[in-house]
């Protein structure tokens, strides 16, 4: 335990940091993650942290964590507001066969034998900026875009040249998710890994010096608040095309306040109004890790015709 009183957490000391920039962005347009970016610790300074900006066009909300060598340092939303109309389809009824997070729904997926999409991926692109600002308004302006906090400026102290929590190589997980997709068209991840300027025989001299009321508290293990990210995609079927001006919508997972559920994608023409979504009454599963895939309206001869719901194992 005593390792872990070495960690702090900081926000945002430029004079006593550096940082190195990479850039990502999304490999679809309409995303909820997760999406996974692996750092590896510098392990020699007093100090390693991130910090995540979204350079974006628009409103993007969710969750992210960050976790340094398997230890959850943070977990906990972003954003209050979200525009991405054209990436979800209405409000459909959607419920799965049992409860879990994440993690379980993953597993019941794989062990059902359900076919599962390539992963969410962030795709890195060269950084261009200067690496001299600290703050997102800087890294995002020469985009033409807003900043957004993903994950503040987080920065884990070393006080001792032979960490053995943080080593050198050490890993940097941060991941991001949402309950439903975010429109990513033109945001871009910032993603900064942070060093100290310092030594760490320097960062054990200044916490030494720090009275008990300004010395930052040692982070506790994170709890998760509510659910984690959603399991990988499914593989959908995408049917005909229904109109010359229609585009697609894709699936996508939506949390239903206990489980999972997936939204089946469908073919949205903005010129022809669609209904309300019917409510649906699913019934038992037929087998445990079954998911149940809402009904949709789908677009045939101009008109609307409603598609009912079913099991899929």
């Amino acid at each position: 335990m005593k390792t872990l009183l070495l960690i702090a957490l900081a926000t945002g000391c430029a004079a006593d940091t550096k940082s190195h920039t990479r850039a990502f962005v999304a490999d679809t347009t309409c995303g909820q993650g997760p999406y996974d970016v692996h750092l590896r610790a510098d392990g020699k300074t007093g100090g390693d942290g991130i910090e995540v900006i979204a350079c974006t066009p628009r409103r993007i909300s969710g969750r992210a964590m960050f976790a340094a060598n398997g230890y959850e340092v943070s977990n906990r939303a972003f954003g209050d507001a979200t525009d991405n109309q054209r990436c979800v389809g209405g409000r459909p009824t959607i419920v799965t066969a049992g409860t879990g997070d994440g993690a379980s729904t993953t597993a019941a997926a794989g062990d059902a034998g359900r076919a599962s999409a390539a992963a969410p991926v962030l795709v890195e692109r060269p950084f261009t900026g200067t690496e001299t600002p600290m703050s997102g308004d800087d890294l995002c302006k020469p985009l033409g875009l807003e900043a957004q906090t993903i994950i503040g400026s987080t920065m884990m102290m070393r006080i001792d040249e032979k960490d053995t929590f943080m080593p050198a190589g050490a890993d940097l997980h941060i991941r991001i998710w949402s309950d439903v997709p975010n429109d990513l068209e033109g945001v871009v991840f910032m993603v900064r890994h942070l060093t100290s300027t310092k030594t760490p025989k320097q960062m054990k001299k200044e916490v030494a010096s720090w009275e008990t009321s300004d010395a930052p508290v040692p982070p506790k293990r994170a709890e998760p608040k509510g659910h984690g990210p959603p399991p990988a995609p499914l593989v959908e079927e995408q049917p005909a095309r229904t109109t010359a001006t229609a585009a697609w919508v894709p699936g996508y997972w939506s949390w239903t306040g206990s489980a999972w559920g997936w939204v089946a994608g469908f073919w949205r023409d903005e010129r022809v109004a669609m209904p309300a979504p019917r409510v649906e009454m699913p019934g038992a599963a037929p087998g445990e890790g079954a998911i149940w895939i809402g009904g949709t309206w789908s677009l045939r001869a101009g008109a609307y015709v409603w598609i009912g719901g079913r099991w899929r194992r």
